[in-house]
């Protein structure tokens, strides 16, 4: 279609340039034009045809010279976007490679590039990006860092150079960096992430509270996740004070309840500080707040131990205090079948037990059904449930208290990983359960004592009759 409109336009000229030709060859009247002594008569027609000639000769010839005087810029332009072609695709390549993983590719095209390339940043960026397919931190760093010297790469290369001293082993120029960034003007979340995570990951809890607020000031992070990570930062930081700063470590404790009172932690360690100065009550309504929350089989076991040699039923007031903040919990009714146990009332805590058994058989559950079992009398039963134990399911709460029943004991990494466990997801797992390791045996611990002059309560004598199997002990529907 497109020849065709090409070829009539060229036969629509032919035909105008025959029509006007035709037109001056038919002019009347002559052109003179003085020749020395002799005038020259020329047709009309022919004198018209012959200016047009020399017109068109003279615009040929100014269209060449002018050509000449502008050929070396032309010439000039053409090497530039040639050199820039070359540079920009030089550039593609090798950030394409570096980012495959090709690093000697990308190190060639880097080297290619550095001859082409007329800005200075993209050099430095692909240069740093080759630097870090090879490994190179140190050279990576270095072309991080001069890229911060140039207008508009102060951020991109207080980035990349944070993250090729912290690859480098050198957390504290990392850190620096970090710090460096978040100082400036901007809207990017990676300084703050960057330099909150490397002082988390040393244990620096009060630099990593001071960078939490800065992060809160300029939206970078909100909602249940700053709050959460506040609270296990708080918790944190008390369990690591030394035993003469007690007054700042029950102050970050009450700090961390407040921002997060569903976390057990908190709450275990503000109840234990507040039990270590005798303020038992206190204590207790710490607890009971930490249960209103979220109920937590540590915070039971705490409770039971406010007060050294007290009597049975001031232990099952505390623990029934803690079931009323929270009666239909899980946690509370496991504790309700404790507290019926603790006062031998064997069938009641079997009939509590047997309707938890239904919904979850963990061993914890297996091993207080042994207990109460035992208690009433039935040993071989017990013993089915003893060796049930064996082979169920853990639950994650309770392996949060070691064998000498404390709980909650994280060394630093464990304390870092909750800050994002707890803090980001709300997940509260101890290390313990996921390892395997040692944990309070469920229905093994004794109720405290009570005063000397106290006797305990006998326990019923076993009927003479068989017993039912325990699922049968649930309560019937009339």
């Amino acid at each position: 279609m497109n020849r065709i409109i090409v070829f009539l336009v060229i036969l629509l000229m032919v035909v105008a340039v025959l029509a006007l030709g035709w037109w001056a060859f038919t002019l009347p009247g002559e052109v003179t034009v003085p020749v020395g002594q002799e005038e020259v008569r020329i047709k009309a027609g022919l004198a018209v045809v012959g200016v047009l000639f020399l017109s068109a000769l003279i615009a040929a010839v100014w269209w060449i010279l002018s050509g000449l005087f502008v050929l070396p810029g032309r010439i000039s332009r053409s090497r530039r976007r040639s050199k820039a072609k070359k540079a920009n695709s030089a550039l593609t390549e090798g950030l394409l490679a570096a980012e495959a993983g090709d690093a000697d590719a990308a190190l060639k095209l880097a080297r290619k590039a550095a001859k082409h390339a007329e800005d200075e940043r993209l050099k430095l960026l692909l240069e740093a990006r080759a630097a870090e397919a090879n490994n190179d931190w140190a050279g990576a760093e270095r072309a991080w860092g001069q890229l911060t010297r140039l207008p508009g790469g102060q951020l991109a290369g207080l980035r990349g150079a944070a993250t090729a001293a912290s690859e480098r082993g050198d957390q504290l120029t990392a850190e620096a960096r970090a710090k460096e960034a978040l100082a400036l003007k901007s809207s990017a979340d990676w300084p703050f992430n960057s330099l909150f995570d490397l002082q988390v990951s040393k244990g620096e809890w009060e630099k990593a509270l001071d960078t939490l607020l800065t992060g809160e000031k300029r939206g970078s992070i909100s909602g249940d996740s700053l709050r959460r990570r506040r609270a296990v930062l708080h918790t944190a930081r008390a369990v690591g004070l030394p035993h003469d700063r007690k007054v700042d470590a029950q102050k970050a404790l009450a700090e961390a309840i407040r921002a997060a009172p569903a976390f057990p932690p908190a709450a275990f360690h503000g109840a234990r500080a507040l039990m270590t100065d005798g303020k038992a009550k206190a204590a207790q309504g710490v607890l009971e707040l930490g249960w209103k929350a979220r109920p937590h089989p540590a915070l039971a076991q705490l409770s039971r131990r406010l007060v050294p040699q007290d009597t049975a039923a001031n232990i099952a007031g505390r623990l029934q205090a803690l079931i009323n903040t929270h009666p239909n919990h899980r946690e509370s009714r496991i504790l309700a079948a404790e507290i019926a146990m603790d006062k031998a009332d064997w069938v009641g805590a079997i009939r509590s037990l047997a309707l938890l058994v239904e919904e979850n058989p963990t061993a914890r559950l297996c091993l207080l059904m042994e207990r109460a079992l035992k208690g009433y009398g039935d040993t071989s039963e017990a013993n089915r449930w003893g060796r049930m134990a064996v082979s169920a399911s853990r639950e994650p709460d309770w392996s949060d208290i070691d064998p000498k029943g404390n709980a909650f004991d994280y060394d630093k990494a464990g304390w870092a990983r909750l800050v994002y466990t707890f803090g980001d997801v709300g997940e509260l797992i101890h290390p313990r359960y996921e390892s395997y390791g040692r944990e309070l045996e469920a229905g093994r611990v004794p109720a405290l004592p009570g005063p000397e002059e106290e006797e305990p309560a006998p326990a019923p004598k076993a009927p003479d009759r068989p017993l039912t199997p325990p699922l049968d002990y649930a309560p019937d529907d009339d």
